[in-house]
């Protein structure tokens, strides 16, 4: 796995956080909601509020880089943003499969984007870097996501994900067996506990193996 950072936009503070795992997935694992997400979720209904969400350091970090690098934050949030947002709010989370399961998990316990990419949808040359004038791509959800100045991951074939909203063309699907995780970090400080993580994917996925875990 080759993963490289524009100097554009690591010098705005940015790091990748990643793991390349293969394993089994599935539709549901019971035991995530039931043992770690839910909990969570309940916390932060019982905790948080909009007005703690918008004086998060990790949140106020996101947004600054968006800003510097020519994004609304207000118009395109960050994913964490919007997962936290809809949890105080007390809609929910829709339950996808087990790898898409823990990445939401993962986004509300460091308060920062994650994406997760099927490795057989993209090449192993991967480049975070900003999005093109005028570029789209076709979103996960929506019919197409504005990635015009937008942090964006890149392969050889384009644009496949971002930290405000990913593509069809790396979506993880119930067949997925290897794929790459990523946390988007925007402080200096590395917020994601990668130790953690190694375990909590092992503990839940079936048959998980890290096979590359850093920061870059």
């Amino acid at each position: 796995m080759q993963l490289t950072i524009d100097p554009k936009v690591k010098e705005a503070g940015v790091s990748l956080a990643y793991s390349v795992i293969e394993f089994k997935n599935e539709a549901h694992n019971e035991g995530i909601w039931q043992e770690i997400l839910n909990p969570l979720i309940q916390k932060i209904e019982e905790e948080d509020t909009l007005d703690s969400i918008k004086e998060n350091p990790q949140i106020l970090a996101t947004k600054k880089v968006y800003r510097v690098l020519g994004k609304d934050p207000a118009r395109f949030r960050p994913s964490s943003d919007s997962l936290w947002r809809r949890i105080v709010q007390q809609k929910g989370l829709y339950q996808i499969n087990a790898l898409v399961d823990l990445n939401n998990y993962f986004s509300l316990k460091w308060k920062l984007p994650f994406g997760a990419y099927d490795l057989e949808k993209v090449t192993d040359s991967i480049h975070l870097t900003v999005g093109a004038p005028d570029a789209r791509y076709a979103g996960i959800g929506n019919k197409s996501v504005n990635i015009e100045n937008l942090l964006v991951l890149e392969d050889g074939d384009g644009p496949f994900g971002s930290p405000t909203s990913d593509s069809t063309r790396g979506m993880i699907t119930e067949e997925t067996t290897q794929a790459l995780l990523v946390g988007y970090q925007f402080k200096e400080d590395t917020a994601v506990n990668q130790a953690e993580l190694k375990s909590v994917l092992e503990t839940y996925l079936t048959d998980c193996r890290i096979l590359e875990q850093g920061v870059i």
